[in-house]
């Protein structure tokens, strides 16, 4: 067996050394607001817009609404120009990016205010924020641009690769020439891999120069010339010679492990050792292993979860299919509504649920949502396989669950038929101390049968 870890020696001995032009560079590097770049700069402008406003975002992927875009477009250092009648969110490159930064640290959080989804700045975090020095909010906005800010969190998959790894493959090409867009489409494919809204960022961090144009009719932001900066060569070389890969593991899955182990030749055969430092700390102890950036003391903390103690009250809808004649079907939504005291487990969740349906209770279950920051975990029955990821539903209690109301999450019931039941946390009110067990308070539409094809 080989231990993950061994894939990354830790004796900063071994490292290739820096070049001495890098090392010079980066130590007289200052930082502000903006400087080295005005990535702190936007991301606190657009804190700020969230404070003054209520900003609603969609119901599935949670983007801004696209009455907000153009006011906080004219708010950020780097303003564009595109000529779309309905925008999105993706068509602001540089609001997308900070979207995915602002998600990805948890310093802003969906939250369901009258029945309207809010992009809301969380209080505790922001607090840690505002303590950090100016090196330490661009640091941790980079470890969590490196580590967190995917576009994921925008849906309902898990994360294949850390988007990072597509912008670090993608630099080399920026280290051999310039990139000009007016000569054709030679570069589009490089663009298309990177996504504009990584330039966006490479641009907000002082990576790279880059030169942009008024659109094309009906056309979005128009990119003609991109050219690496000193520090951003710098930067990119720092990375190259540690081993900030540390902080992806227990961030991946198994296809990204079998990428390290290529990378470094190694057998597939792992015994995976997680490591006890954030993500963060890791490329925090890289840097600073090089006797680089010792002003960078503290990180932004997120507040430990807090237990949630009450009466949860569910809706559970299934959406059935009803055969109107030989070839045609319609569709009709039948739900439950279920209360639950917050001591007992998602087992006992998902029992209440089958029974709430008259299924009987012989096969596996999944629940799925997202966690704070947008990325979607799961939580298994516990004779599950593939469940020690994100814990077994007969280990967690209702008041651990970190979840907020009008979250939507996923019960999945028998992974051969299928059964998906959409969840809502509609309320959790006040502890109910005669209230032992599940109840079902109200209901509409008559349940499917189970085993519909059988003949007993």
């Amino acid at each position: 067996m080989l231990n993950l870890m061994s894939l990354f020696p830790k004796d900063s001995h071994n490292r290739e050394p820096l070049s001495q032009s890098v090392q010079q560079l980066l130590r007289q590097q200052t930082f502000s607001a903006n400087q080295p770049s005005p990535i702190v700069q936007d991301f606190e402008a657009m804190i700020d817009f969230l404070q003054q406003h209520k900003v609603e975002v969609s119901a599935n992927q949670h983007v801004i609404a696209p009455k907000y875009l153009a006011e906080i477009n004219s708010c950020l250092s780097h303003p564009i120009t595109i000529d779309f009648q309905r925008p999105s969110q993706k068509s602001y490159p540089y609001i997308h990016g900070l979207y995915l930064l602002l998600r990805g640290s948890a310093i802003a959080q969906v939250q369901l205010d009258k029945k309207k989804n809010i992009l809301c700045i969380e209080s505790q975090v922001l607090n840690s924020w505002q303590g950090l020095s100016a090196v330490e909010k661009y640091f941790n906005l980079l470890a969590t641009w490196i580590y967190y800010a995917s576009e994921d969190i925008m849906e309902d998959t898990r994360r294949d690769f850390p988007e990072w790894f597509f912008v670090f493959n993608t630099w080399d090409r920026l280290l051999k020439e310039d990139l000009d867009f007016t000569e054709g489409t030679k570069n589009n494919e490089w663009l298309s891999r990177l996504k504009l809204h990584n330039l966006a960022l490479l641009d907000l961090f002082g990576f790279v120069e880059l030169e942009d144009t008024d659109p094309l009719l009906g056309k979005g932001w128009r990119i003609i010339k991109v050219k690496a900066l000193p520090f951003g060569k710098a930067i990119m070389e720092l990375l190259s010679k540690t081993n900030w890969k540390k902080g992806l593991i227990g961030e991946s899955d198994n296809e990204f492990l079998k990428l390290l182990a290529e990378e470094a030749n190694q057998n597939l055969n792992l015994d995976i050792v997680m490591q006890q430092s954030t993500s963060t700390e890791i490329l925090q102890e890289e840097f600073q292993a090089l006797d680089l950036f010792p002003e960078w003391e503290n990180n932004l903390q997120l507040p430990e979860p807090e237990a949630q103690d009450g009466i949860f009250i569910f809706k559970v809808s299934l959406q059935i299919y009803i055969q109107k004649s030989r070839d045609k079907f319609s569709t009709e939504t039948i739900w439950r509504k279920i209360t639950i005291p917050s001591d007992l487990t998602l087992y006992d969740f998902s029992s209440a649920i089958l029974e709430a349906f008259d299924f009987d209770n012989d096969h596996l279950h999944q629940f799925t949502y997202k966690d704070r920051q947008g990325f979607q975990k799961s939580i298994y029955h516990p004779y599950a396989q593939h469940g020690e990821d994100d814990g077994f539903t007969d280990q967690v209690l209702l008041r651990d669950w970190q979840i907020n109301i009008g979250d939507r999450i996923t019960y999945i019931f028998d992974f051969g038929d299928w059964w998906k039941f959409n969840v809502v946390l509609e309320s959790i009110e006040e502890p109910d101390p005669k209230l032992k067990k599940p109840k079902v308070i109200e209901q509409k539409g008559k349940s499917p049968a189970q085993y519909p094809n059988d003949d007993y």
